[in-house]
């Protein structure tokens, strides 16, 4: 299994990466996907499960220095600036991948629902999931059915073929493919994001859903320095929500 599943496709032109949040894959990308095809955007785009989770490797760094590593690897070969959009925890790699350091020169970023303070008892039930044994189902549609509920995947844009991404077969049936792993090391707070904000080197959109119940954009614009665009009639997920509005922003993001 590679360290990062990554597909591509589209038009030749301005490549876009595109990275999930944390318990997805990059399955949740097709309703955006979508729309660009239909408006006919020019771009070249790349969906990349992240380490730990869908299609991709387990590893032990989860840390955003270890997640930014090994996309900037699999991006070997990408030619001219890439553009990234980044949901919830992808929003914070891109933020360590747009500092230079890597060898990605990074166009542009978005940065879409990024949660920036957490309560104890938040950090508590997230640190409880990495002990947790992994549910497994005597059958791999039951599987996909708790995959699409926990990345949001639960509509009729989506297949059992997409939920099938973040599902894998294991002893004495199937379960989720994700590492509980992934929440042993803490989610990025306050004053780390704000440092890792300040090292990017490109122009920053942030956005957020107008009813995302962990986000405050007030919030979200003191810590990361920008202003927030919020978008309307969308939760956390604006990507499967309001596909048409992320679609938006891939494109004013390429326009700069």
């Amino acid at each position: 299994m590679a360290d990062v599943y990554l597909e591509s496709g589209g038009e030749d032109g301005p490549a876009v990466l595109f990275l999930h949040g944390s318990g997805a894959s990059g399955a949740v990308w097709k309703p955006v996907l979508e729309r660009l095809r239909e408006r006919g955007t020019r771009c070249r785009w790349l969906v990349a499960d992240l380490p730990g989770h869908g299609r991709s490797g387990h590893r032990q760094d989860y840390s955003p220095e270890g997640y930014a590593d090994a996309v900037a690897a699999a991006l070997t070969g990408v030619q001219g600036p890439v553009t990234v959009v980044g949901h919830s925890l992808g929003g914070m790699i891109g933020m360590t991948l747009a500092d230079g350091t890597r060898g990605i020169t990074v166009g542009s970023l978005a940065v879409v629902a990024m949660k920036v303070a957490w309560t104890e008892e938040q950090l508590a039930r997230r640190a409880a999931t990495a002990d947790r044994p992994v549910r497994v189902f005597p059958g791999e549609e039951q599987a996909r059915e708790l995959f699409g509920r926990v990345s949001g995947m639960t509509g009729p844009a989506f297949t059992d073929e997409d939920r099938a991404t973040g599902v894998t077969a294991r002893d004495g049936g199937y379960g989720l493919s994700g590492d509980p792993g992934i929440a042993k090391a803490g989610p990025a707070t306050g004053p780390e994001l704000a440092a890792r904000m300040r090292r990017v080197t490109c122009p920053v959109e942030l956005a957020c859903g107008d009813h995302d119940p962990g986000i405050e954009p007030a919030d979200m614009a003191e810590v990361l320095g920008h202003p927030v665009t919020v978008l309307p009639g969308a939760g956390h997920n604006v990507h499967i929500e309001r596909p048409d509005l992320i679609a938006d922003l891939v494109e004013r993001a390429l326009g700069r």
